[in-house]
C-alpha cells in the first residue's frame, strides 16, 4: 500500500508543475466575457435605434395633427359670422354642436363625411409623409361669463378643435381650446 502512496504523490506532483495550455483556458474564458458583452451591447444599440425611430414618427404625427387643429383655427377665423351663427350646423361638415355621444377619441368617429375635414395641401410636399390627416371642430356654447354685456349684439363661443394625423404606423390627436366672438 505504501507504493500506491508514493505513485499518488509522483502523480499528482507532476500534474501541479504542468501549466502548459492554461493561457490558453484563459484566453477562452476572456472571449467568451468579450462576446457576451458585444452581443448585449448589439441588443441595446438595436433597442434604442428602435425608440429613437418611434420617437421620430410620433414627432411627426402630432406636429401634423397640431397643423390641422391649426387649419381648422384658420377656418373659423376666415367662416362668415352668418354660417358659423348657423344652429343647425349644417354649413361646415367639420363644425358640430356639442354632443356627449360623439366620441372623438375613437378613430372611427373621424368620418369626413360627417363631422371632420381631411386637411388638403395647394402645393405638394416631396417630404411629407403618406397619411391622413383631418380636423374637426365642436362648438360647446356661450362662454360662461364672456357675455355679461345683455346689450352685446355678438356672444363670445367656446370651441374645441381637434386634429388628427396617421401616417407611418403612428397616430396622433390634439386638442385646444378656441374661443371666438361672432
Amino acid at each position: 500500500m505504501i507504493r500506491c502512496d508514493r505513485k499518488i504523490k509522483k502523480v499528482s506532483s507532476v500534474i501541479q508543475g504542468n501549466e502548459n495550455g492554461s493561457a490558453l483556458v484563459l484566453v477562452m474564458i476572456i472571449m467568451a466575457v468579450l462576446t457576451i458583452i458585444g452581443v448585449s451591447v448589439i441588443n441595446t444599440a438595436t433597442v434604442e435605434n428602435s425608440i429613437v425611430h418611434n420617437e421620430r414618427i410620433y414627432q411627426e404625427n402630432f406636429y401634423l395633427a397640431e397643423s390641422a387643429a391649426l387649419e381648422a383655427v384658420q377656418q373659423l377665423d376666415l367662416a362668415p359670422e352668418d354660417k358659423l351663427n348657423d344652429k343647425t350646423f349644417s354649413s361646415f361638415v367639420w363644425l358640430k354642436k356639442k354632443d356627449d355621444n360623439l366620441d372623438m377619441s375613437d378613430i372611427a368617429n373621424w368620418d369626413t363625411t360627417t363631422n371632420a375635414a381631411k386637411l388638403s395641401f395647394d402645393v405638394d410636399f416631396p417630404l411629407l409623409p403618406q397619411g391622413d390627416f383631418m380636423y374637426a371642430v365642436v362648438q360647446t356654447g356661450i362662454v360662461p361669463g364672456a357675455s355679461l354685456d345683455m346689450t352685446a349684439t355678438s356672444h363670445s363661443y367656446g370651441y374645441v378643435v381637434r386634429g388628427y394625423s396617421e401616417s407611418n404606423n403612428g397616430r396622433a390627436m390634439i386638442e385646444i381650446g378656441y374661443q371666438k366672438r361672432h
